[in-house]
């Protein structure tokens, strides 16, 4: 029977994006002698049935970033590998079963995670990582930000790029571990120089996100770094008092004194 908890759908050539329950994507990109899973969802169901339907190539497991919701299902597969930045004790409290519970509840989900039967093997890796899948080279970005180790992932002959959190219409820098707007705003702008040549999938956006969002996005980020006017405090963070809504993008963010 196939994985209840995980919708498949076709983005490109031998690309697929996997929801976990509309809570967030994971990417399956395969080449001529093995698969790339770019994250691994939150751990709800078991994401490698999921994977293993569209492929019996092996498989290699790639994090945008180390937390809860990315890296859940990481316990189903024998290894898995981040950006050694992200190699950071909070960030490994926060990709815990102990937090993606409590991402569960906060969201108001039904869903319960799924007992793994394995214990994956971490590997870190640097800023000139390739993954070779036979054919299609995927090549790293460390993009500093939403964490210190967050990385987008080229596709060069698709000409796709995968952005875990780093530039969602939602953006929280606001977690512990998160670094600054002043940080952050010039690798969004990095990801946004990119959006002309490459096709740009997030994390929990239901399909491509658009340049105009990730545009709107960074001139949120100019704004706040350049000091702008009508901002309040909600909730211990910054937002935008007139744009609560998720349709809208919003940075979360962490006051620097």
């Amino acid at each position: 029977m196939p994985d209840p908890f995980h919708q498949t759908s076709k983005i490109s050539a031998d690309t697929y994006r996997i929801s976990e329950n509309g809570i967030v994507n994971a990417y399956l990109l395969i080449g001529g002698k093995k698969a790339l899973l770019i994250d691994c969802g939150l751990g709800v169901g078991n994401i490698r049935q999921a994977v293993e339907e569209l492929t019996s190539l092996p498989i290699d497991v790639a994090l945008t970033h180390l937390h809860c919701d990315h890296a859940g299902g990481r316990n189903w597969f024998d290894h898995y590998a981040h950006h050694k930045k992200d190699n950071l004790g909070i960030l490994y409290f926060l990709s815990s079963n102990f937090a993606a519970r409590q991402l569960l509840k906060m969201e108001g989900r039904n869903e319960k995670l799924s007992k793994k039967n394995k214990h994956a093997k971490r590997l870190l890796f640097g800023d000139t990582c390739v993954f070779d899948l036979g054919g299609r080279l995927i090549r790293v970005m460390n993009t500093p930000g939403h964490t210190p180790g967050s990385t987008v992932y080229l596709d060069e002959k698709e000409h796709l790029l995968f952005s875990g959190d780093e530039v969602e219409p939602w953006l929280w820098l606001q977690l512990p571990g998160s670094l600054s707007v002043e940080k952050w705003l010039p690798n969004a702008k990095k990801i946004l120089s990119l959006c002309d040549e490459y096709t740009v999938y997030g994390g929990h956006h239901k399909a491509a996100l658009p340049k105009e969002e990730i545009a709107e996005l960074v001139s949120r980020g100019e704004e706040l770094v350049n000091g702008a006017k009508g901002i309040k405090v909600s909730h211990g963070v910054f937002a935008y008092p007139d744009n609560h809504r998720r349709e809208h993008p919003v940075i979360w963010y962490k006051k620097v004194e």
